[in-house]
């Protein structure tokens, strides 16, 4: 059914052309419920994040002046580590710089908040608002081109409203309640709705706020201005800038990143009077203990670092600095639990973790158990996917002479 148009006084017009910056959102916080793993803008293809694939076609936009991120609930760190630095650090030199906010209860409401939040980034860097444009883009669509970008933004700056279209593959049907085809449509006057979308700031954002208000709701954002503001331009989409919808629509971009990954974590720490001897957080009974800014648990700290380096997010010192009194004689379980649950909302699941003690005395075999049950508690995993292994270094070195201990681990991730 055709969209009731209800033009208000209360929603601005725009004065066209529109002659100043554009801003853009980019739309991430969705559930990933039909995808059934990790955020879909946080998974790789060619390298990189689908995040940061959706976003690089805006960067050479002439007037960029700012991007605003919406992302779920908790998922800030892993959103903001989804750009590489350098990017990020571009981003933030722009007027109204780089931002992310959690988005709301529908796609609707996250685009209200976003909208919001960029006209007050445009206010405090004073840039005209009635005269920015914003482009709206799902972080689900990594293959828009920039050629795309460029003509909805142009067709926005002079028409207020714009969006591509693309043509159907299949001929449409309609359908009623009873399981029937109730209608044929030609196929020819039907297109497939894509992003970016473009609009007057605004207005859009005003248009919004009175669809709250009246609780009306659409999954399309130039419905809203149709309903409210008036006909929306459209340009020819291209076919390659689909969707991430479901995991093998991955596949359609012929990305060859693996399901698996495999990581390793090594590290030494000196044996000191004065402080416990700690593995996978369970104390062994000896005269020196690790020295470390944190409680020095070597074995719990390369299995960190193996996890991290599975999953492509860097370091323990990158997370957890020796620099930050934060971390002063910290548990290194709870740091090792944070690490876990981290790499768990990113989609990856621990197959199988194997580590490797090296220490010269006292023995670690009488505690091994202890130790594998510490890990598999600490992780959330079964005891048969873990293995802790013990070696002396016969005398050699520093571990040979008991001034140290050392620790190798690797695992292996996969993706659910």
């Amino acid at each position: 059914m055709e969209p009731v148009r209800r033009e208000k006084p209360g929603i601005p017009r725009p004065s066209l052309p529109l002659k100043g910056g554009v801003v853009l959102l980019l739309t991430a916080a969705g559930a990933s419920s039909r995808f059934g793993r990790a955020p879909k803008a946080l998974v790789r293809i060619g390298g990189k994040t689908v995040l940061q694939a959706a976003l690089e076609p805006f960067l050479d936009i002439p007037d960029l002046s700012g991007v605003l991120i919406t992302y779920p609930e908790s998922l800030l760190e892993e959103f903001r580590e989804a750009l590489v630095p350098a990017l990020k650090e571009k981003l933030e030199r722009l007027p109204c710089g780089l931002r992310f906010l959690p988005g709301g209860a529908s796609r609707q409401a996250s685009v209200a908040l976003g909208l919001e939040g960029l006209i007050e980034a445009g206010r405090a860097a004073s840039l005209d608002l009635a005269s920015l444009a914003v482009l709206i883009h799902d972080a689900a669509r990594p293959w828009v081109d920039a050629a795309t970008v460029s003509s909805v933004l142009e067709t926005t700056r002079d028409k207020g409203a714009c969006l591509p279209l693309s043509d159907l593959p299949d001929t449409p049907k309609l359908v009623d309640t009873a399981g029937f085809v109730s209608g044929h449509p030609e196929r020819s006057g039907i297109k497939a709705a894509q992003t970016p979308q473009g609009f007057a700031l605004l207005s859009l954002a005003a248009a919004h706020s009175l669809a709250a208000e009246e609780s009306w709701s659409c999954t399309d954002d130039t419905a809203l201005w149709d309903r409210y503001l008036g006909p929306v331009a459209y340009v020819p989409g291209n076919r390659n800038n689909r969707k991430i919808t479901y995991p093998e629509d991955l596949g359609m971009a012929g990305s060859n990143d693996s399901t698996l990954r495999i990581g390793e974590g090594w590290d030494i720490h000196p044996l000191v009077a004065g402080r416990r001897l700690l593995l996978a957080g369970k104390q062994i009974p000896h005269d020196k203990g690790e020295s470390g800014h944190s409680d020095g648990d070597v074995l719990w700290h390369s299995i960190i670092d193996a996890l991290l380096g599975a999953a492509g997010l860097g370091d323990i010192g990158s997370h957890f600095p020796p620099s930050d009194p934060a971390w002063k004689d910290a548990d290194s379980s709870v740091l090792a639990r944070r690490i876990a649950q981290k790499i768990g909302r990113l989609g990856w699941t621990l197959l199988n973790l194997d580590c490797t003690v090296i220490l010269e005395r006292p023995a670690v075999k009488p505690h091994r158990e202890a130790i594998l049950a510490s890990i598999a508690a600490t992780l959330g995993i079964d005891k048969e996917r873990v293995s802790v292994k013990a070696k002396t270094m016969e005398g050699f070195g520093a571990v040979g002479s008991g001034d140290a201990v050392e620790a190798r681990a690797v695992v292996l991730l996969s993706r659910r």
